[in-house]
């Protein structure tokens, strides 16, 4: 087979092929199986063309495949003048998740040393009272106390003074167990509403120790919540040396002109800025995913979808109801990151999960992947044992010849020996361990499903489907079927629709302010008042314009401002985030308290009226919008409704059945026909289950069922 990470090489250019104004801009996103590359040329008469790549990942090093990748794709065009570079990545994620950040010790006002072993006192196991936790990121050793004191409202209580920071930097320079620290993470008491003790400490630490990441609470997380805060801000702290160093070596192996990084709320920002605060990226991933759906559904006017981004190591699940669903609290292996994110549930069931035998005779699907080496055992690179994408393999609903276009031949004869050896340990036949594998996979995914769906108070009936990842296409119809959707969208170059959300995604910064006091007081205040919301939106949109017009910059048509209150009755522990229309920075405030109601009576199931309502905190999202680019290329028009297709036999719930073997390139705009059928393209391939239709619209799939209820 040809090797997907090789490189291309680059053509001498010619008189006719210099770059001049031609801009080639990339797409790319780091999976834990394949790296996915489009990259879009514009020539300077206005015309563009579209390359698209698949290279497998390379986990020691991602920056490596991705400059492999581009190389391979950027050889099929002609020189560019500049290369502009979104990334979506996972560095931060594996890094937090497999605990190798850096060493980091963390400052917090005297008394509040153990704050991140305390944490909220909450149990994931409600009745084991033999928990074990995973320890904190920064052990006890490392956390140094300092003498002073905020109030809730920014008065100073107890003074910071020099002899104290001095007292606090030794003790930083020493180290522990004789180990320097590579960052250093600083959560004072109440610095979200006083941040001056902070800003002289983070002012000494600089100084004393320029090269040491630096992370400060009230610019990571401006908000109330010490243990919540504290976490977030050491979290920064963790992965940015780590961050720092594969931004570092990305730049070095790809010439790109310009180089951006998607964050977890699905907005790109400067690679200076995810630097500086790599928390923002630590759900990266699956933001591209969300973001190229919605772009994709609203092609062919769908504004309710469930989007399933279906990889090779996991699965991830989003609700969109007209907009893209942002949250501003997520937790990654217990440990609280409240920073903007777009509301996604991951499940560990992809194309690589492993099918095993738990010690009660039953079958398990994951949560341990194969990844993209050894992969699963078709892939021939030393994998032995069952994966998902073996089971389809084996059922037909894969065709080894046709993977990645044919540049990755999979071996039939691999997948049939990892099933069979996994039946004979449950004494079933082959046949029925397939589709069980299947099966156990759909259930763990359509669990992530109703949670997202029903437990949130939507209709899932009342919702497309929009699968896309290499694997999206071959689960689709069983799980619309087993949550009662009756319509699926599957996108054109579906395993890399993530990397052509990056395309699509705003430059986008995201600004909060804590209140914590009544929406009633803050609706009759003076604006002229300092403390004012009106003041807090004129402070948070002048931020937002320096930091992504430049300093000094005026007012932009280009940027675009979107506010938002937390909110919450009297007393409540939790809040809604309730969007304010208009622009507030010049318009009057209009009273959200109905719209807060219903909101809280769609999801908690009533309404208090007459019972005070508390302003949590005021929030901004500040951005500037990117020419959408559509998630495909044309598909051929043509007036015949034939095309060709082979005649196969595959494993369906069924039992084996004939279908038709498509390749999706050969389907024409508003070709429509009925299944069971396998479309198999490049990055993916979809299988249409009996009952289902299909008819092509805007060059995207879209599978209805005729008979649904």
């Amino acid at each position: 087979m040809n090797n997907p990470t090789t490189p291309k090489p680059q053509p001498t250019p010619t008189a006719q092929d210099s770059p001049g104004d031609r801009r080639q801009v990339a797409g790319v996103d780091t999976g834990g199986t394949f790296s996915d590359i489009i990259l879009r040329e514009d020539a300077p008469d206005g015309s563009s063309r579209v390359v698209i790549h698949k290279t497998l990942s390379t986990p020691e090093d991602p920056s490596r495949a991705i400059a492999q990748g581009i190389a391979h794709a950027a050889a099929d065009l002609k020189p560019a003048a500049s290369l502009h570079l979104i990334h979506g990545t996972t560095v931060a994620t594996n890094a937090l998740l497999e605990r190798r950040g850096a060493r980091v010790a963390l400052v917090t006002t005297a008394g509040f040393e153990d704050l991140l072993e305390l944490r909220r006192q909450d149990r994931p196991e409600l009745y084991n009272f033999q928990i074990k936790r995973e320890p904190p990121l920064v052990a006890a050793p490392q956390c140094f106390g300092l003498r002073e004191r905020m109030a809730y409202d920014g008065e100073v209580l107890g003074a910071l003074e020099d002899a104290e920071i001095e007292r606090v930097l030794d003790a930083l320079e020493v180290g522990c167990d004789g180990a320097p620290f590579e960052a250093v993470s600083v959560c004072l008491l109440h610095a979200y509403a006083n941040p001056a003790h902070e800003q002289r400490l983070g002012r000494a630490i600089a100084a004393r120790f320029p090269k040491m990441h630096l992370s400060l609470s009230h610019e990571v997380l401006p908000e109330f919540r010490e243990y919540e805060r504290a976490s977030t801000t050491t979290i920064n702290a963790y992965v940015g040396p780590v961050m720092a160093r594969y931004l570092h070596a990305l730049e070095g192996r790809v010439a790109a002109e310009r180089i951006e990084i998607l964050q977890s709320s699905g907005g790109r920002c400067e690679l200076e800025f995810a630097a500086r605060f790599p928390v923002n990226t630590v759900l990266s991933g699956p933001a591209g995913g969300v973001v190229g759906a919605f772009a994709a559904a609203e092609e062919v006017g769908m504004e309710r979808i469930i989007t399933f981004d279906m990889g090779g190591t996991s699965s991830d699940i989003s609700l969109c109801d007209a907009e893209v669903p942002l949250s501003a609290h997520a937790e990654i292996g217990e440990l609280p990151v409240d920073v903007a994110t777009l509301d996604v549930r991951t499940v560990g069931a992809g194309g690589g999960s492993i099918a095993w035998v738990d010690a009660g005779g039953a079958l398990r699907v994951g949560p341990r992947s194969a990844g993209a080496l050894p992969g699963p055992a078709c892939y021939g690179r030393g994998g032995v044992e069952p994966t998902v994408t073996d089971a389809h393999v084996y059922l037909g609903r894969v065709r080894p010849e046709r993977f990645l276009g044919g540049e990755m031949t999979l071996q039939a004869e691999a997948s049939r020996v990892a099933i069979e050896k996994l039946a004979a340990e449950l004494g079933l036949e082959a046949e029925a361990v397939a589709q069980g594998i299947l099966e156990v996979a759909d259930a763990n995914m359509v669990r992530a499903m109703k949670v997202i769906s029903l437990e949130q108070g939507h209709d899932p009936r009342d919702f497309a489907l929009v699968a896309f990842g290499g694997a999206g296409g071959l689960h689709a119809c069983r799980l619309a079927e087993k949550i009662d959707i009756s319509t699926v969208l599957i996108p054109r170059n579906p395993g890399l629709l993530s990397a052509q959300g990056m395309l699509n995604a705003d430059a986008q910064r995201l600004y909060s302010e804590t209140f914590l006091r009544p929406l009633a007081e803050l609706l009759r205040e003076d604006d002229a008042s300092p403390n004012s919301l009106r003041a807090a939106v004129t402070a948070l949109s002048q931020r937002a314009r320096q930091d992504l017009l430049g300093p000094g910059a005026v007012e932009d048509a280009s940027l675009r401002y979107e506010y938002s209150l937390d909110l919450r009755y009297e007393a409540q522990s939790f809040e809604l985030n309730i969007a304010l229309p208009g622009a507030l920075d010049s318009g009057e405030l209009q009273d959200p308290s109905e719209d807060f109601e219903r909101q809280h009576e769609r999801l908690y199931g009533y309404r208090a009226p007459g019972r005070a309502i508390e302003v949590v905190a005021l929030r901004l999202r500040a951005f500037i919008p990117v020419e959408r680019v559509a998630s495909a290329q044309p598909a051929r028009a043509s007036a015949a409704a034939a095309f060709p297709w082979e005649d196969i036999r595959v494993g369906f719930r069924q039992g084996r059945l004939s279908a038709k073997l498509i390749a999706r390139d050969d389907l024409a705009e508003g070709c429509e026909f009925d299944g069971p059928a396998v479309i198999s393209e490049y990055s993916g391939t979809t299988v249409v289950e009996p009952g289902w239709s299909v008819r092509v619209s805007q060059s995207h799939l879209i599978l209805t069922r005729p008979d649904a209820p």
